[in-house]
């Protein structure tokens, strides 16, 4: 039961759409937060956070397992997990050395 009387806004479209706008802009940064920040903070990963976070798609991990090739990983029960580690070394170990890279 309300104890006190509701409030009515009453305001135009105009006055609206930025307040709206301001608002989806905030809940998606939120969002880019909470996905970036979450995975990053595991040291293990399943294929579904090696896909958010790395880009490298969950069949193509499977695929890999299953010609026994790709980077490591561990089963736990039915389970698949990364390393992040063994992950970003694996990357590193494809990367092409171009004439432009010779100085680093």
């Amino acid at each position: 039961m309300l104890t006190e009387s509701p409030t009515v806004i009453v305001t135009t479209p105009e006055e609206l759409l930025p307040l709206l706008m301001e608002a989806v802009r905030a809940a998606i940064e939120d969002e880019k937060k909470t996905d970036v920040v979450s995975p990053q903070g595991k040291k293990l990963l399943a294929p579904k956070d090696v896909e958010r976070e790395f880009g490298i798609h969950r069949k193509m991990l499977a695929e890999w397992r299953s010609e026994g090739i790709g980077p490591a990983y561990t089963t736990f029960g039915r389970r698949v997990l990364y390393e992040r580690s063994v992950i970003e070394d694996y990357i590193v170990s494809k990367r092409i050395k171009t004439s432009e890279d010779s100085g680093a």
